[in-house]
């Protein structure tokens, strides 16, 4: 009975560390890409979120597409900065205008035209 309590604890100490050290890389992954955002010689766009719709969907669909993103505030918008080069705004815009997003009420969104803040 003692063998088996012992390889129990030691299993569960080794799968907190494991887990504790997965949250301290990913975190700093993290805090290294919003890091590279806020660099004034990174390029970004900022998109506004709209009102009702999780920006992870966003996120997620950039991510898939390549281009790194950090959701943030500007000014009083919530709104998503994405890194990229000025010669794939145009690839962002049709990304995020692609991606399926539903409004809190269940219902879908449809999105006209990608417009980022800095053309407005």
């Amino acid at each position: 009975m003692v063998p088996v309590l012992a390889i129990a604890v030691v299993t569960v100490l080794v799968a907190s560390v494991a887990i504790a050290l997965f949250l301290r890389s990913y975190v700093a992954q993290e805090i290294r890409t919003e890091a590279r955002m806020h660099d004034p010689q990174t390029h970004t766009v900022d998109y506004a979120i709209p009102n009702g719709v999780d920006p992870v969907v966003f996120k997620q669909g950039l991510a898939h597409a390549g281009f790194a993103s950090v959701i943030e505030r500007v000014g009083n918008e919530e709104c998503l900065r994405v890194e990229c080069v000025e010669t794939e705004r145009s690839r962002v815009r049709s990304v995020i205008a692609a991606a399926h997003a539903s409004a809190f009420d269940g219902s879908d969104l449809k999105l006209d035209h990608v417009v980022f803040e800095d053309e407005r």
